[in-house]
């Protein structure tokens, strides 16, 4: 796909069915208040969810849209916020995948999977971080061992993501507190809506055309995705701050929720 940069080239196709998919995180809150948001209360979808924290699966599926009755989102998080733990923590993935077969009867080998994470440097070592890009490059066929999934690496993933919803200017990641910035501005995620979701998508394509990115392909992301990620780690060493860049609109674009508009659509 071209790396866009204006939000008349795209569209939001409210009842694309994209069937169940699966989504994990590393936080046990905040990232599942903007799914929900998002999948929920903006693109209506049956949404469930379970945090480290719950013994059980919630539901929600009150706001579903006729047409998208079919569809599922599921969102999960990991052991720990470590990156590491996508590969040490198996056990655990495994036994939340168990239940969602028992209970759904979900084989998450057919459906489409996206690993949500910060880059997060005091934690996330450059080494584990470049074999999980190589190893999680497709959401839904990855041919690297027997995991599933795309990676979608942040700087960081929620805090960025937010704010592009609401900002059009590129940003740069500082030492200045991205939480208190978006509180002073009133970056509320309970009003996000469906045209901040298309500036989000225009506003990492920015990103993306800054770091030397114009084409990709979500069936294979790797190599884009450790092209970003060395950009950001040369920009890292030698002026101690990056792009901030959120990943999580490539799940809506890599399930035709958003889509390029036809031409003579304006």
């Amino acid at each position: 796909m071209d790396c866009l940069d204006t939000i008349k080239s795209l569209k939001i196709n409210l009842k694309r069915n994209i069937g169940t998919i699966l989504i994990i995180v590393e936080g046990a809150s905040d990232e599942f208040e903007l799914l929900k948001q998002i999948f929920r209360n903006v693109l209506h979808y049956n949404y469930i969810e379970k945090s480290r924290n719950q013994c059980n699966f919630r539901n929600y599926d009150e706001f579903v849209m006729s047409g998208n009755e079919n569809s599922r989102v599921i969102v999960i998080n990991a052991k720990n916020s470590n990156l590491s733990s996508i590969k040490k923590d198996k056990d655990y993935l495994n036994e939340l995948y168990i239940k969602l077969y028992v209970e759904y009867g979900i084989d998450i080998k057919n459906i489409n999977v996206y690993f949500i994470w910060d880059r997060d440097v005091n934690s996330n070592p450059k080494e584990i971080v470049k074999e999980l890009i190589e190893i999680l490059g497709s959401s839904n066929d990855n041919k690297n061992g027997d995991m599933n999934g795309l990676l979608l690496l942040s700087y960081p993933c929620l805090e960025s993501y937010i704010i592009s919803c609401y900002d059009d200017r590129k940003m740069f990641l500082k030492d200045h507190d991205l939480k208190k910035y978006i509180k002073d501005h009133a970056y509320d995620i309970s009003r996000i809506n469906r045209h901040m979701l298309l500036r989000a998508v225009v506003m990492m394509h920015k990103v993306f055309l800054e770091l030397g990115v114009n084409k990709y392909n979500l069936d294979d992301f790797s190599k884009t995705s450790l092209k970003l990620f060395g950009k950001q780690e040369e920009m890292l060493k030698n002026r101690k701050y990056c792009y901030l860049l959120s990943l999580i609109s490539l799940i809506f674009l890599d399930l035709n929720i958003i889509s390029l508009r036809e031409s003579d659509e304006y």
